[in-house]
């Protein structure tokens, strides 16, 4: 009985040993909670402390107090209405927040996370929300609702719904009395509702405040402060007094807590202190300036004010103050001002949380005594409102440099300088690499003299040695660029540089307190992102775009910065909004691609300027696709005269109740490998690759159908246009050679379902030359289009296409899920020739017969079980290996990784052992050269005998 026992445990302990093959080793993941609205610090035991936060992304989290990373976050469903975060409050063991646009409450356990229970408020949707605990009750307030729950039952045992929609909406505690405050529309009288010890409501008593406006107003445990110009009252909830006070400037913003009120000025602050006994009365006055935050702290005694060089605490009731300096931070990685301070004093010194205009988070610690900020931790949380993403190559490295400057000029010398040039560069190379081996020879002896003298020992050097210059090696190119510096760019004005091998952060930039992003038709949130010159060019630095607008002029800025190292190259503020951008596909005598820049009266602008000279008779025009309430028209634009005129106008068939909702064209620099597809019959079905073609993607919500319409924008020719009846948002297309996959909800099925369109010119090859795409040039047929329709079992939140640097390798489609997983679908699965029945050709050529569903594996998922949520959006670049793509998810979190659609087919597998295949090929040759001598001698002293 103990033998099957003890085998059993056996086979079970090794279970647990069976890990995913290489995680962690190509792809690395950054969860994000978001931009802090709430944090509260809170204690777990006697030891380690913990902070809670909740974000304007509508997610909890619980960070480690020492080191920033999350314990345990808790996404909530995606609030656009509701820009102040979850509202939360906790007791010892719980944390009791409102979710689901007010509808429901959710109970967590503080210490993991885990959801308690649920507990139903109202069937409404409402952000006006108030939530409070005591140790019997829960007091929920949600729109129109009023709600009681005793601790620890689902089922409430007091609800109120009203007949007006509130505006306002707070709890208040005074001893064993709860009292809720809210206000109508239009009202400056506040109602006010007492709750007995049996949490049932017993009085209604008004509060008249002459300036209430919700968004002028804060309150804190017992006061409600609101302010007009520069009026500020406070008034008390439990007493129903009313505070006045007048002051010497313009009120900005206060902020309250406890008995404290803060009235800032643009160069001035208040502090307030309203008590029972003496009312309200000023109890210091300070002096700051706007790029600074002031604070209050969690025990109401003392006041915050944090600069970019210093944090100061003032005492509000003694004349005690001090200022600690702050440790300048790297020049590449430049933050933004504070907006919130989160503060506490413990047995110690000061804890302190700093919330940045875009999001950064740090926590730094100050000790009175020594007057030092100590930075502990700090989390670029602007990253999960990331919106443009671009891949750039590294640096060349030296020997890449000489192996350019050899070849650079050999057009322009005689056969003789050539060839010293040649030698001077081999030479050169030769001593990099003679160098190299001496580094690697000298790290093997003294490894082996440190660790160990056997052959596994030596092995473990040599091998080791091998791969001392890895991704942590020096900033340039490796051998088959798979490193690359990483450039997002979020909505909250930030621009980050990340290695895209480990995902640090190489450099930070901040755009400014006026930065706000272009308004998109489509798109709400939009900043372009342009690299206009590469690194390819070693002689010249990469140079790379982000174009914004000003928030206060509504004027176009771009800014040009080094993609390497973040330096600003220029800022270029212009005159006028922007209407459209885009950029040119011809470069300067300098290697710089120019962004055309036109504005709402149709100003033109291009930066970098183009001289006619660099323009040729193929570039000297520009041909752009502009959108109208119900129509489309064609623009021309001639580059050499900078004018804009319309070429051609239609309506596409679209009614007012149409929304475009996706528009697709191809990138200028998309590589196209093969020109046809050989049929089964041997013959070569030539693709129809039209860079000028444009698919939009229109929705009718009143009839439900899909319109995709494919247009050649030159000439306003309608290529192709697919009607899909009973369709839905959500609606996603990519746009890649000369197809077109799309998805959507399918209303009928209630699934979703992917589409495909593919366009050919026929057996015969119409353009002669197929480098230069004519549209003006007639086609002698239309294109054939084949399309076909498939299931997919789960829902798509953003969707692509993988890229490689020569567009050999077979291409697969990339569609991220609502439950996080990114899945790979290979495009010979999403074909629309696969035929519905095989024949015995067919099958010799392995194609794949016509199946309604696209299977979804798991072990297609590039990201395995590491959850990318809200995926927006997915970005793909080519490597130097023609096999494998780079691909960047970003969302709640951002996920790297190497993808290999057909394989990695040209290279070694990684695991593959070098050392060994060469100790075995030595000893192959030495052992065949023994065995000759000795059969050699065998054989002649077999004569002589």
């Amino acid at each position: 009985m103990r033998l099957p026992l003890l085998v059993t445990v056996a086979l079970l302990a090794s279970v647990t040993a069976i890990f995913e093959d290489q995680v962690g080793k190509f792809d690395w993941r950054k969860p994000l909670i978001g931009c802090p609205t709430r944090v509260q610090f809170d204690k777990v035991g006697s030891k380690s402390d913990r902070l809670l936060v909740s974000t304007e992304q509508s997610i909890l989290a619980s960070l480690v107090l020492n080191t920033g990373k999350i314990g345990w976050r808790k996404i909530m469903e995606n609030s656009e209405e509701a820009t102040n975060g979850l509202v939360f409050t906790k007791d010892r063991e719980y944390i009791y927040s409102i979710s689901q646009d007010g509808r429901s409450v959710r109970v967590w356990n503080k210490q993991n996370g885990m959801l308690a229970r649920q507990m139903i408020i109202s069937e409404e949707k409402s952000t006006i929300q108030a939530i409070h605990v005591t140790k019997e009750h829960l007091f929920v307030a949600s729109g129109k609702t009023l709600i009681v729950f005793r601790l620890g039952e689902e089922k409430h045992i007091e609800k109120k719904v009203s007949t007006f929609e509130r505006t306002f909406s707070a709890y208040f505690a005074q001893e064993n009395s709860v009292f809720h405050v809210s206000a109508k529309s239009g009202n400056s009288e506040l109602e006010i509702v007492e709750y007995e010890d049996d949490a049932s409501p017993k009085t209604v008593k008004q509060l008249k405040l002459s300036s209430f406006k919700s968004e002028n107003c804060q309150y804190n445990t017992q006061f409600i402060s609101c302010f007009q110009g520069a009026q500020l009252e406070i008034g008390d909830v439990f007493t129903q007094k009313v505070h006045k006070i007048s002051l010497d400037f313009q009120i900005q913003s206060i902020e309250t807590s406890g008995k404290l009120v803060l009235a800032r000025g643009s160069q001035k602050t208040e502090v307030i202190e309203v008590t029972p006994a003496n009312g309200a009365q000023v109890r210091k006055s300070l002096d700051v300036s706007s790029s600074d935050a002031v604070g209050i702290t969690e025990n109401h005694e003392s006041i915050v004010v944090s600069s970019s060089d210093a944090i100061g605490v003032i005492f509000v009731n003694s004349n005690n103050h001090f200022s600690a300096k702050r440790v300048q931070n790297d020049q590449k990685m430049e933050n933004s001002k504070t907006k919130s301070i989160f503060a506490r004093k413990n047995e110690k010194d000061w804890e302190i949380v700093l919330v940045g205009e875009d999001c950064r988070t740090e926590f730094v610690t100050v000790d009175e005594g020594s007057k030092v900020v100590n930075f502990e931790w700090a989390r670029e949380e602007s990253l999960i409102n990331t919106v443009s993403v671009e891949m750039v190559d590294l640096p060349l490295s030296e020997s890449q440099q000489m192996i350019e400057d050899e070849f650079e000029e050999a057009g322009q010398q005689n056969i003789i300088s050539a060839f010293i040039r040649r030698i001077q560069s081999q030479f050169g190379q030769l001593c990099r690499q003679i160098t190299k081996n001496v580094e690697k020879v000298i790290y093997v002896v003294t490894s082996v003299a440190r660790d160990g003298n056997s052959v596994s020992d030596f092995i473990n050097s040599v091998r080791s040695a091998g791969q001392s210059n890895s991704a942590s090696g020096p900033f340039e190119r490796d051998y088959f660029n798979l490193r690359k510096v990483i450039i997002v760019v979020t909505s909250s004005g930030t621009v980050f540089g990340i290695d895209s091998s480990d995902g640090q952060y190489l450099w930070k930039l901040w755009l400014g307190e006026t930065f706000s992003p272009l308004d998109s038709r489509i798109n709400e949130k939009r900043v372009p992102l342009f690299v206009q010159r590469t690194t390819a060019h070693y002689q010249l630095d990469g140079l790379a775009s982000v174009i914004f607008k000003n928030k206060d002029t509504n004027n176009g800025v771009i800014v040009s910065f080094n993609p390497m190292i973040g330096k600003v190259e220029s800022r270029n503020e212009l005159r006028y909004p922007i209407k459209r951008l885009s950029l040119l596909p011809v470069h300067t005598s300098k290697h710089v691609y120019p962004v055309i820049l036109i504005g709402k009266n149709d100003e033109i602008k291009i930066f970098p300027p183009i001289s006619p000279e660099e323009l040729t008779s193929t570039s000297s025009s520009l041909h752009l696709l502009d959108l109208q309430q119900e129509s489309i028209q064609g623009l021309k634009v001639d580059l050499s005269t900078q004018n804009i005129q319309a070429v051609w106008q239609g309506n596409l068939g679209l009614s007012s109740d149409d929304e475009i909702v996706v528009i697709k064209g191809k990138s200028f620099n998309q590589k196209v490998h093969s020109q046809g597809r050989v049929l089964v019959t041997r013959e070569v079905q030539y693709k129809y690759v039209n860079p000028n073609l444009a698919a939009i993607a229109s929705i009718n919500k009143a009839t439900q159908q899909l319109t995709i319409t494919l247009v050649d924008i030159v000439t306003g020719q309608i290529v192709h246009s697919a009607n899909i009846g009973k369709a839905a948002e959500p609606i996603h297309l990519v746009h890649s050679e000369n197809w077109i996959a799309y998805s959507y909800w399918s209303e009928k099925g209630r699934r979703t379902e992917l589409g495909i369109i593919e366009l050919y010119e026929g057996s015969e090859e119409q353009h002669q030359q197929k480098d230069i795409f004519d549209s003006k040039i007639g086609q002698k047929l239309p294109p054939v289009v084949t399309q076909q329709s498939y299931i997919y079992a789960q829902g798509v939140e953003a969707m692509t296409v993988s890229e490689t640097e020569q567009g050999l390798t077979t291409r697969s489609i990339l569609l991220a899920h609502p439950t996080g997983s990114i899945h790979e679908v290979s495009r010979r699965l999403l074909d629309a020739n696969r035929p519905m029945e095989l024949t015995q050709a067919m099958r010799e050529e392995m194609m794949i017969g016509y199946m309604p569903e696209i299977a979804v594996a798991t072990e297609e998922m590039i990201n395995y079980n590491q959850t990318v949520h809200r995926v927006r959006g997915i970005k793909t670049s080519p490597s130097g290996l023609e096999s494998t793509s780079l691909v960047l998810a970003y969302g709640t979190d951002l996920f790297f990784t190497r993808l290999v659609p057909s394989g990695t087919f040209d290279i070694l597998k990684d695991d593959f052992d070098h050392v060994l295949i060469s100790l075995v090929l030595t000893g192959l040759v030495v052992g065949s050269y023994v065995s000759k001598r000795l059969a050699r001698s065998n054989a002649l002293a077999s004569q002589w005998s």
